[in-house]
């Protein structure tokens, strides 16, 4: 549930950001491209940001349980590999050169290798709820991030040919 409730908190906040956005180039494509990446990035780094917390918290048994494993310090270092990854994803709001091409590569590349993880451990019998919710939100994140960032990138070559 965790998942869906992210997915539809980024959602509505990047259509009610281009409801409200009151720029002189709202509502056009490129600027609602440039809004649901900046939700999806940043907002999604701030998800990123307390999942890790969570990871690393006083709750981490808890947690570990949803997903179908014991407590570990391999969750710790997961737990801090989000936080990294949500600080990149964040931090993406204030600089939208090339560094957001590399929060969008470390996240692409980390967030697929968990999904095959939670694909792996789904195969060894492990259908925790988390565990499985993961897998798709694991595939679909990076990979809507990287059609986003292509489109804002070749919309922002196209304003600048």
């Amino acid at each position: 549930m965790f998942f869906v409730v992210q997915w539809i908190a980024l959602l509505l906040g990047a259509i009610i950001h281009t409801l409200v956005d009151q720029r002189p180039e709202r509502r056009t494509a490129p600027r609602v491209v440039e809004l649901f990446l900046l939700w999806l990035l940043g907002g999604g780094g701030l998800w990123n940001i307390l999942t890790g917390l969570f990871h690393i918290s006083p709750m981490s048994a808890q947690i570990a349980a949803g997903i179908g494993y014991t407590p570990s310090m391999f969750q710790w270092e997961v737990g801090w590999a989000d936080i990294a990854l949500g600080a990149l994803g964040f931090l993406s709001l204030w600089r939208r050169d090339s560094f957001m091409t590399a929060a969008v590569t470390g996240i692409a590349i980390a967030f697929w290798g968990f999904a095959l993880g939670h694909i792996i451990a789904f195969s060894h019998g492990n259908q925790a709820e988390s565990n499985v919710w993961a897998i798709p939100h694991d595939i679909l994140y990076p990979a809507v991030l990287i059609w986003l960032l292509s489109r804002y990138r070749k919309q922002a070559s196209a304003k600048g040919a």
